[in-house]
């Protein structure tokens, strides 16, 4: 006696995985499409490093922020990506808001800057403090 197998369909097999794979990959693309000024913005940021490096320096100097923060830690990578970056002016002018981190206390950093001649000239430099509810000028 013969038996006869019936195989089915590939598309019968694999329907199960395929549908969420397809469902994850078309949520990742439109993700990177919203989200692709926004991740050309951080990673334009991060390659002028001295933008905020600068800013730091200059906030490491200044008595207040010593007082309430402690010593300044290096922006890091992470910091640049959860916060945020706004060029314009043909990316000559730029807003920055990033999270810092002191010895003491955590705080937010607001840095605006404009391009004079291939370097960044500061317009204001704050640093933001949640407890207590506090706003420290750096530089206006």
């Amino acid at each position: 006696m013969k038996t006869v197998m019936s195989k089915k369909p590939w598309l019968y097999r694999i329907w199960k995985w395929l549908i969420p794979i397809l469902v994850l990959f078309s949520g990742i693309t439109l993700v990177i499409l919203l989200a692709g000024d926004g991740i050309s913005g951080v990673v334009a940021v991060y390659s002028e490093s001295e933008i905020y490096e600068d800013a730091v320096e200059i906030a490491n100097k200044n008595e207040v922020v010593k007082h309430k923060l402690g010593d300044l830690k290096p922006i890091d990578f992470f910091a640049i990506v959860e916060g945020v970056v706004k060029y314009s002016n043909n990316n000559n002018s730029i807003d920055i808001s990033v999270r810092v981190i002191g010895s003491k206390e955590r705080g937010r950093i607001d840095i605006s800057a404009d391009r004079k001649e291939e370097k960044w000239e500061y317009k204001r430099i704050q640093i933001r403090i949640k407890r207590p509810k506090e706003t420290i000028m750096i530089l206006e």
